[in-house]
């Protein structure tokens, strides 16, 4: 008996010193700054996936001089021009099965401003650069921390929230990817913008009338997922504002208004995305945006609360998709369940609750990644720290039966291991390695010579093992310094195979095993809706495509290459990718077929 005195006054001692550090006024600090060391392996990542595009737009090359009109508009990838879609088809920084009026343009002037800095101060050096995105992530993290506090009180569980936000790995991938820096500050803005609505509406400071709107158009001018915040906002009418319903409405009326003016001005200046498979406009396509909202919001929700992460969606066929969407869909059930008493008795709970739910439906606009899930976390972490509060405190609001007792604790047992456990492990390795683990991200890029005699000709790649990361190659090769070709052709996906004829002396026709527009990815440049037809050409310099034949659900099967030289002609240097690098390759002869079938990308060389 003296010996379990002894152990539970221990405990509570640990418990004591435990909740006095999570409610210590410097908390919000020394979260700041754990954040940032956790962080700290993303300086040594370099220029990775569209940075590439962000250089050349911010400093230029001689081989691409108008990658867009103003170095401030950095993110208008494509802009629906024809022409300029083919240039860039010619140069290699877009395949060959691109539709040319696709379009891609992101209105983000305020995240423009700080790559504008960076470019202006130290272009060469992607190290400092990350330092920025460092700070400007653990200034975000200090930002929660003190929402929390607005909200929870200065409580264990406030605290405890605001860790679980700081230490969450879904964070690492947009801090370690510069062009993804647009996702901490339009959330750091919209997090500015909830306590400054808070403010006003239950402090009746006048300045939060002013600033929330203020802080709500910053994070809408660093990136289009600032409009989460109005999730939040909306959860905040809901269950935290205490004025009459009429008042409520009015507080929202100013918000409302600067969304509309904002997307009607976005709108009005060209920016949008139209073409792609993976990309979605909800106001142009409402219908097909709820679809995307039905199958990619439970994914995404289960890579917040548990595993695995949402990205894994791209990389399942269509039965895996359903088996993972079926996971996602009974955790979330089971979720629910566990968490109604908590949500029927705190308003807060519920708060953080509809603002999450609501908060991931503009986000799946895109596909699933866990880059997407700032504003999803913010609800999920103050939710999940007062659910834990419950599970292993004894409020006396707590249920009594056994049932909901072992289910709570089981699955707070769960959340504790993957976000204090795992996430903290995690998240360095994810911000140092945005884009996979090196090994395997560099196999997929493909290595162009950079011999002098590479100038004057055109680089055949007959098969590359990704489309996406054969533009960013391309562009990394024209900020290299290096001699450029004339010229870089992508003729098919290489996985899982492709066979390559030689019909006549000018003439291949090659077949993807998958066909063409197989992988998601590859879908970035064209979507279901612009499908080409048999017979439909695409003239590039020295170079018609011709698309032979179609899969049975419409993509093309086998398309012919026509050149304007014979194949065995000087000006073409012909290569494959075999084994995760780049190979010479010979055309086989004339009436003769190959088929390449090289080895997947490994994690290791």
């Amino acid at each position: 008996m003296k010996r379990d005195e002894e152990i539970r006054n221990r405990s509570g001692a640990i418990g004591g010193t435990v909740s006095g550090v999570l409610r210590h006024r410097c908390w919000p600090v020394a979260l700041a700054l754990l954040a940032v060391v956790l962080v700290l392996p993303s300086l040594r990542v370099g220029w990775v996936m569209d940075d590439h595009f962000l250089r050349l737009a911010a400093v230029g090359s001689p081989r691409v001089p108008d990658v867009v009109d103003s170095p401030m508009d950095m993110f208008r990838f494509l802009d629906g021009n024809p022409e300029r879609a083919g240039t860039w088809m010619d140069l290699g920084l877009l395949p060959w099965w691109t539709f040319q009026e696709v379009k891609a343009a992101f209105w983000r002037p305020l995240t423009v401003l700080t790559h504008w800095l960076d470019f202006r101060l130290w272009p060469w050096s992607p190290a400092l650069m990350h330092i920025q995105s460092v700070l400007w992530y653990g200034a975000l993290v200090a930002a929660v921390a003190y929402a929390y506090r607005r909200f929870l009180g200065y409580t264990w569980v406030a605290g405890a929230a605001a860790l679980l936000y700081a230490i969450d790995d879904a964070h690492g991938l947009p801090v370690g990817f510069l062009a993804n820096r647009n996702a901490i500050l339009a959330t750091l803005f919209g997090v500015l913008a909830i306590m400054a609505h808070d403010r006003w509406r239950r402090d009746a400071s006048r300045a939060g009338a002013v600033l929330g709107p203020l802080c709500l158009a910053a994070s809408l001018l660093s990136a289009e997922a600032g409009i989460a915040t109005c999730a939040y906002l909306a959860a905040h009418a809901l269950f935290l504002d205490r004025g009459a319903w009429r008042a409520r409405l009015i507080a929202m009326a100013p918000y409302a208004g600067l969304v509309l003016v904002w997307r009607i001005v976005w709108s009005q200046l060209g920016y949008g995305v139209s073409g792609m498979e993976l990309y979605i406009d909800p106001v142009a396509e409402p219908l097909r945006f709820v679809q995307a909202v039905i199958n990619r919001a439970p994914i995404l929700l289960l890579g917040q609360w548990g595993f695995p992460p949402s990205g894994i969606a791209m990389a399942l066929g269509p039965a895996g998709m359903i088996r993972l969407w079926l996971a996602a869909a009974l955790l979330l059930t089971l979720l629910f369940a566990v968490l109604f008493p908590l949500l029927r008795r705190e308003p807060v709970a519920r708060f953080w609750a509809l603002g999450m739910v609501l908060s991931v439906i503009p986000i799946c606009a895109t596909f699933p990644m866990d880059r997407l899930l700032f504003f999803v976390g913010l609800g999920a972490a103050g939710l999940l720290a007062q659910f834990l509060a419950a599970a292993f405190g004894r409020p006396a609001w707590r249920p009594t039966h056994l049932a909901w007792r072992v289910t709570a604790i089981a699955l707070g047992s769960v959340f504790v291991f993957f976000h204090f456990i795992i996430a903290p492990l995690a998240l360095p390795a994810r911000a140092a390695f945005p884009a996979g683990p090196k090994a395997w991200s560099e196999q997929l890029h493909i290595q162009v010579p950079t011999d002098i005699t590479v100038e004057s000709q055109d680089v055949v790649i007959v098969n590359a093992p990704s489309a996406i990361h054969a533009a960013w190659s391309a562009a990394r090769t024209m900020l290299s310094g290096h001699p450029v070709p004339r010229s870089t052709r992508v003729l098919a996906p290489a996985l899982p195979s492709v066979e390559v004829s030689h019909v006549d002396a000018r003439t291949l026709t090659v077949r993807p095993g998958n066909g063409y527009l197989a992988w998601k990815f590859d879908r970035l440049f064209r979507n279901d809706r612009c499908p080409m037809r048999v017979g439909q050409r695409v003239e590039l310099t020295g170079m018609t495509v011709e698309v032979t034949a179609l899969t049975d659900d419409g993509r093309p099967a086998e398309a012919a290459f026509h050149f304007v030289v014979p194949l065995e002609h000087p000006s073409l240097r012909w290569l494959q990718w075999k084994d995760g690098v780049l190979a010479p390759f010979a055309p086989p002869a004339v009436g003769e077929t190959v088929r390449l079938k090289p080895r997947p990308p490994s994690f290791s060389r």
